[in-house]
């Protein structure tokens, strides 16, 4: 829509009536189109997931000096999934994969992703792998809790 609106319009315009005051009207108007693409490539391009050993960090980037982040304990995940909207998403493999969190019904979504499908096994590995190290460590320092609660037990009461 950008490209359309604020490049191609305005190049029409501009050959077809070759008036000074109309051609000036078409640059700027290409001017603030252009202006317009580079923003959403912008925003694009830094709308980022970060995937650590404890969870996904989502950075969001709305304008020039607008950035946000939410961090997302594996733990905490509910559903993670994936859409895939139309023909040309569909043959160059992007889409939009969404996280829903398990302690509030928020969302988070990462808009026009590549290889979402790859993206959403990938959160899926990394979740399950955390949850079955918080088992081992959780099993071990209840292991380590009782074990010291049976040797105060025991000498106390010797």
């Amino acid at each position: 829509k950008p490209l359309f609106f604020g490049i191609l319009i305005p190049v029409i315009i501009y050959f077809a009536f070759p008036i000074p005051q109309v051609a000036l009207v078409a640059i700027i108007w290409g001017l603030v189109g252009l202006y317009g693409i580079i923003l959403k490539v912008i925003d694009w391009y830094y709308d980022v997931w970060i995937m650590t050993n404890c969870g996904v960090i989502a950075v969001h980037r709305n304008g020039y000096f607008d950035i946000s982040s939410q961090r997302i304990d594996y733990h905490l995940i509910d559903d993670i999934s994936y859409q895939i909207k139309g023909f040309a998403a569909m043959m160059l493999d992007f889409g939009d994969i969404a996280i829903d969190k398990m302690v509030a019904s928020v969302s988070v979504v990462l808009k026009d992703a590549p290889h979402p499908k790859k993206l959403e096994r990938k959160i899926t590995q990394y979740k399950e792998r955390f949850v079955s190290d918080k088992t081992i460590r959780d099993h071990d320092e209840l292991k380590t809790l009782l074990a010291d609660m049976l040797s105060a037990h025991v000498h106390k009461n010797k």
